[in-house]
Order: structure tokens, then C-alpha cells, then sequence
């Protein structure tokens, strides 16, 4: 009986075996394809998930992806205008620009769709450039092909914090956008520069923006500015502004929960004596110490004095002070340091 038994439990176990093979050979089958995962904690693979399993990539394509993995974000030309007025170009000087570029992927313009949303002087109700770049690797050309599609009717959605879900869901048929013209993606050294293709606009006296685009800037072109828009990429910064109370003067009354860019950001509030006073955070040079510095100050709006002045590393993940009569904290802003500033005692 014992050679019995030894056979029987050998083809269970070889009928087992080929069960969990097959089984694992439709689970690959299912997943081959190489999907738009996450590969790591901070990288997303942004490939097509169309194509073939196992195929070879072409260098546009991994051009593409390597784009929309440094592209999203918030830019500010703050910086520049410093050096504008270092220059005396008050001719000539650059308008205050603010750029927001958002990225929807496999939707109904493909896997390279990037909105952009752009406003001037501090005026986020005034929209001066929305439109979406459809980003298609073209391996003719060995280069990304851009579609543009400006907005007809512009109105802020990114810069009021508006839901970003009905922008995705666009299609360029779609009646609320506009064709305009279409340009070519080039690398040049750590970065991109665009071209406008000859007899691509549907309107000819259409003009799209030049741009160039680096791990940390974006800048670009238009036609009232000899010399390009240079926009740095900001870092989002969440703040708890605390007032002392009226009995032992600690910081204990948290007034304000704040989100504030690190490149150029404020935020105008009124202290409890009725001074109208304004926060500002800034990445900027500094001329006595030969570096870049990160700073956050306080400044009074009636007479443009500034109160208080700090600062750090440039990529320093926290910044603040406490001289007494106000306490200022800023984080990166990430949901652990949102909630624990919800959780701190403002006496602490």
C-alpha cells in the first residue's frame, strides 16, 4: 500500500502544480501590457498602455515619459522681476507671471495631455492663458509633436482651487476649445525647447507661445516681451499663524490655517491691534552672502516695513519664527503635516 499511497500523493501534487501554472500564466497574460503603474513611491511609469506586450520603446516615447514626470507643477517669475528692476528695465520690465500646469493621463487626448492655466499681476480672476498641449511622440520627427488647444472662454479654475475633474474629461472636438497650432518638443541639454511647425495654425496670424522646459523652470515666450518669461518652480507650504493672548503673552490663538508658494507666495491678514500686515515666502538670491536662501518675512502694508525677516536652506522643509508677539509655522505641505498642525496646542 505505501508505493500506492507515494503515487497517488505525487500526481495530487502534480495535478496542483499544474493548475497554480495555469493560473499564473492567465494572470500574466492579463497584466503584460505595460500599464501606467506605480513604480516607485514618488514615480509614476506614464507609458501607453495600448501597446504590445514586451515592445521596445522608441526614444520619443521615453523622452514623453521622462517630461511628464518634471513638468507638473507651480511656476512664478518672481525672481526675474527682482533683476528687472536690479537692471532699471522699467521700460521693458516683465509682467508678474503665475503658471499652474495640471497632467491628465489616458484620457481622450492620449496619455500625454497637459493643461495650463495662467494668470499676471496677482490676479487670479484674470486668466491670461488656458489651453491644453496634446503630447504625441512622433518618431519621424524623433521628437514630441504638441497639439494645441487654447480655451474660447477663459476662466480660473486651478488658481481658485475649483475641482480639475471636468477639464479631464475634455476632448479636442469639444465646443468650449479652439485649435491652434502645432509645434515640435525638442531635447536641448538637461531640457526641451519648442518650434512652431510652418503652416500648422488654422488661423495664420495665430502665434503660440515659445517655451523651454527644465526639471525646475519654465519659461517662454510671447510677443510683448523681447526677452522670455523665466517662471521657477514652487513648493507648496502649509502655515499656522498664531497671536498671543491677553494674559502671559504666548502664542496661543492659531487666526489663520494657510497654504503659501515658496516662490513669490503671501498672504495679506489683519493683526489684532488692526495693522494690516502681509506673510511672503521667497527662494532668492542673496547678494551678502553669495547663495541661495530661502526667506519668509512679515510686512507691514501701510508702511511697507518689513517687521520680520527668516531664513534656511533652499530646500529646507520647514521655516518660521517667534519674536514674542506673533508666531509664524510653515511645512511642506503634505496630509502628515497638514494634520499635525490641526493637532498642535498653539502653546506648545
Amino acid at each position: 500500500m505505501k508505493p500506492i499511497k507515494k503515487i497517488i500523493i505525487t500526481l495530487i501534487f502534480l495535478m496542483g502544480f499544474l493548475v497554480g501554472n495555469s493560473q499564473q500564466k492567465k494572470e500574466n497574460k492579463g497584466s503584460s501590457s505595460p500599464e501606467m503603474v506605480e513604480t516607485s513611491k514618488s514615480t509614476i511609469k506614464r507609458l501607453a498602455t495600448t501597446v504590445e506586450p514586451n515592445r521596445k520603446f522608441s526614444y520619443p516615447e521615453r523622452e514623453l515619459d521622462y517630461l511628464m514626470h518634471i513638468w507638473k507643477g507651480e511656476y512664478d517669475n518672481v525672481e526675474q522681476l527682482d533683476f528687472d528692476k536690479i537692471q532699471k528695465l522699467e521700460d521693458t520690465k516683465h509682467d508678474r507671471v503665475h503658471v499652474s500646469v495640471s497632467q491628465f493621463q489616458n484620457s481622450n487626448f492620449g496619455v500625454g495631455a497637459v493643461y495650463i492655466e495662467e494668470y499676471r499681476e496677482d490676479n487670479k480672476n484674470l486668466i491670461t492663458r488656458q489651453c491644453i498641449y496634446q503630447l504625441v511622440p512622433d518618431d519621424a520627427e524623433n521628437a514630441i509633436k504638441v497639439k494645441v488647444y487654447h480655451f474660447k472662454t477663459k476662466k480660473p479654475i486651478l488658481a481658485k482651487g475649483d475641482s480639475f475633474n471636468e477639464v479631464s474629461k475634455l476632448t479636442p472636438e469639444s465646443s468650449l476649445l479652439e485649435k491652434g497650432c502645432t509645434m515640435l518638443l525638442r531635447r536641448e541639454g538637461d531640457g526641451f525647447v519648442t518650434k512652431t511647425i510652418a503652416n500648422s495654425c488654422t488661423d495664420k496670424d495665430a502665434k503660440e507661445y515659445q517655451f523651454s522646459i527644465t526639471e525646475n523652470a519654465f519659461n517662454f515666450s510671447d510677443d510683448k516681451q523681447k526677452s522670455a518669461y523665466q517662471l521657477e518652480k514652487a513648493r507648496c507650504f502649509t502655515c499656522m499663524i498664531d497671536f498671543p493672548n491677553d494674559t502671559n503673552g504666548r502664542s496661543t490663538v492659531t487666526n489663520h490655517y494657510i497654504d503659501i508658494l515658496d516662490q513669490g507666495g503671501s498672504f495679506k491678514f489683519t493683526y489684532p491691534d488692526g495693522r494690516n500686515m502681509l506673510l511672503g515666502m521667497r527662494n532668492t538670491w542673496s547678494f551678502g552672502m553669495h547663495r541661495e536662501t530661502f526667506v519668509i518675512y512679515i510686512l507691514d502694508q501701510e508702511t511697507n516695513k518689513t517687521l520680520i525677516y527668516s531664513w534656511g536652506n533652499p530646500g529646507a522643509d520647514r521655516i518660521g519664527f517667534n519674536p514674542g508677539w506673533i508666531r509664524v509655522q510653515c511645512d511642506l505641505k503634505t496630509p502628515r503635516n497638514v494634520k499635525m498642525q490641526q493637532e498642535l496646542r498653539p502653546g506648545s
